[in-house]
């Protein structure tokens, strides 16, 4: 793959300036090869683009798989971005209330941490 087909540093500044980090499978996919960087780079930009699913339901999806997955620092990245893209308190509360519906009530302890997470960010937004 020649430099004018793929630059990294150039998909690493969009990374930061789109959402603020670089994800760490596009890290990963650097000690991988070139190549695969680039396709794993492409497919998060094909999964995360604000068409059909707007970007806030596809964040509010994050955290339910986050959350049922007890991932709890993948979940409170999701919030963010989800909080970013205009969720609410009442739909981060109403996803959290199906995945305890679906996982059950030991959920409850698993999204306590989240809850607070949320709290704080949300008191943030609201001084801005």
């Amino acid at each position: 793959m020649d430099k004018e087909s793929f630059d990294r540093e150039k998909m690493k500044e969009s990374f930061k300036e789109e959402i603020g980090f670089i994800p760490p499978g596009v890290m990963t996919g650097e000690v991988l090869g070139e190549d695969f960087q680039k396709i794993i780079s492409d497919y998060h930009h094909i999964v995360w683009r604000d068409e059909v699913i707007p970007l806030k339901y596809k964040y509010l999806i994050a955290i339910s798989s986050a959350v049922f997955g007890d991932h709890e620092a993948r979940a409170k990245l999701e919030l963010q971005k989800a909080i970013k893209y205009g969720a609410t308190k009442e739909e981060i509360i109403e996803v959290l209330r199906q995945v305890v519906w679906l996982r059950g009530a030991p959920t409850l302890v698993k999204i306590a941490p989240i809850l607070s997470f949320m709290d704080k960010l949300l008191k943030n937004k609201s001084k801005e």
